[in-house]
Formats: C-alpha cells, structure tokens, sequence
C-alpha cells in the first residue's frame, strides 16, 4: 500500500467533551432523531436505545443528558427523556459531535474496501501505513469490524475482510438470500410487531417520504433502510433470522456506504412508499400481504441493482 489518507485526529482530541464510546452512540442517535423517530415532547426511552445498540444504558444517558445540554432533548423529573426539537438544518453533526477516531477510521476503511484501495487482506502494519493512525485505533477499529463480521484474524499477524457485494454473483446471492430471510421471519408464527418500534418506523419513513432531499444525508439514509429491515426481522422473535439481516446489512454497509452520498430522489421516495406499505399490512395483520409487498420490494430493488447503489429502492 502506497497511498496514504490524511492522518486522523489527535489522540484523545475529543472537543465533544464525550469519550469515545459516547460519541459513537451520539452519532447513532443523531440521524434517527433527525429522521423523526420521535416528535417534540415525546418520551425517549434509554433502555430501548440501549437494546437497540447493543450497549449498556450508562453510556445512552450520558449522551442523552449531553444533548439536553444542547437544547435538543430534556431531562423530566422522574430521570427520563423527552425529544425538544430535532436538529436545525445549519447544526452540523460533526460540528456538534465530532465523530470519534475509531469512527473515522471505520469509514475510511469502508470506504477504501468499496473503492479496492486496500485488498482483501491486510496487516496492521499495512493499515498503520495506509491510513496513517496509532496501533491502537487500527486495533480498536478492526475488533469493531469483526463484531460485525467484516473482518476476521488471519493465522499470523493480517486481518482479511469480508467479501464485498461488487460483483453480479454476490449482488443476486445476497438479494436471494435476503428474500428467504425476510419474507420468511414476516410469516413466522411467533411473529409480534412492536406497536412502539412500528410507529416509531412509520414516523422515520414519513419524514423520509416528505423531507426535502437536500436534507437527507446519505448515511442516515441506508442507516434507516438497515434499521427498517432488520426491526422487522426481529419481530420474527427468531434470534438466527436476525443474526442473518445482521450480516447481511454489514455487508451491504461494506459495499455501499460510501456510494450513498449522491441520492436519488426517485429511490428515496419508492422506498419510503414501500416500507409504508408494508408496515400498514403488518398492522393489519395482514401478514401474507406483508410478506408480498416485501417480496416485490426486495425483487425491484434487486432489478435495479445494476445502477449505482444511492439509486436503487433499497
């Protein structure tokens, strides 16, 4: 590896104010805020957040109570949460929370990954080269890759990556896969939507489906199509059918997170209307109509998925 990336920030530079594992639950919780999960004056549970990402709730409340500082949440009385405004058009995320090393570093490598900048394979050294960083936030990140199964350690000193889905036999495979999985864990027995995480998808879609697009970042964008999906699974109550949407997100993330910087609003727009459409049979207990408009939803997409990633339905 020759090409080297600007270096990272500074260690222990953090003008956030929040440790490392704060800033990236903030930068979680930022874009679903944004995309109106919750409206003003609505209760914000830190428990949910913390199942939701897999973490502790000490971490989610320190957050939370840093964004009250901000004016955008309140803290009641009785300990908990309320969402006071969303983010305004001019507060920039990275201003607001600048994104932790580990974080910038996951990115950059995703996006090296996407664009073939670094291979399949790599030591540490040759990522301590590329990129430019200390030993520890290259290790730090490369544990963060293999929890979600982007990475594994080679017999040795290297790490290689998981497949990215670039080439054509990998696409159909994944969209195949991902068929069965979905439509599947849709016509489960156990299969029990949440009414507060339906509603709380409804609202995101809705926002998706009317915000103007010059708003949407790309990022929060495949993040809430991810969130969709895998929320839906879940309620399938199957923990291997969720491990599976899991995987496959984190693949999907590997190829074509940095792609979705260019938005199409057309994509945007099906989308939402899809996803809408789906969650209003699943409250009607509807499940075979569910499991039909996902099917043609996956298939659509799968048609486009010769275009640029930001262009397809999902």
């Amino acid at each position: 590896m020759t090409t080297r990336t600007a270096a990272l920030q500074s260690p222990g530079l953090d003008t956030s104010g929040l440790s490392t594992l704060q800033v990236e639950v903030a930068r979680k919780l930022m874009p679903i805020i944004h995309a109106g999960r919750w409206s003003a004056g609505e209760k914000i549970s830190d428990a949910a957040l913390a199942r939701e990402f897999g973490i502790s709730r000490t971490p989610v409340r320190q957050v939370l109570q840093f964004l009250s500082d901000k004016g955008i949440i309140a803290q009641t009385d009785n300990r908990g949460f309320t969402l006071v405004r969303q983010p305004a058009a001019g507060e920039n995320i990275d201003e607001l929370v600048p994104p932790s090393e580990v974080d910038t570093l996951y990115r950059q490598i995703m996006h090296a990954r996407a664009n073939g900048l670094i291979g399949s394979e790599a030591s540490e050294m040759e990522l301590l080269d590329h990129f430019g960083t200390s030993r520890g936030i290259v290790r730090r990140t490369l544990m963060r890759l293999s929890a979600e199964g982007l990475a594994e350690r080679r017999d040795g000193h290297g790490w290689r990556f998981a497949e990215c889905l670039d080439n054509r036999q990998a696409v159909n495979e994944s969209y195949a896969f991902r068929t069965i999985i979905e439509c599947g864990a849709v016509m489960e027995d156990t299969f029990r939507a949440d009414p507060d995480a339906l509603a709380a998808l409804e609202r995101e879609q809705v926002a998706l489906l009317n915000a103007p697009l010059a708003s949407i970042e790309g990022s929060a964008w495949f993040e809430a199509n991810a969130r969709f999906h895998e929320t839906v699974v879940s309620w399938s109550g199957n923990r291997f059918l969720v491990q599976s949407i899991r995987r496959q997100n984190s693949l999907r993330r590997m190829t074509e997170y940095a792609e979705f910087a260019e938005l199409s609003e057309a994509g945007v727009r099906k989308a939402a209307r899809d996803h809408l459409a789906i969650l209003e049979a699943i409250k009607a207990d509807d499940r075979k109509l569910a499991s039909a408009i996902l099917f043609r939803h996956l298939s659509r997409s799968h048609a486009g998925a010769e275009v640029k990633p930001a262009q397809r339905a999902d």
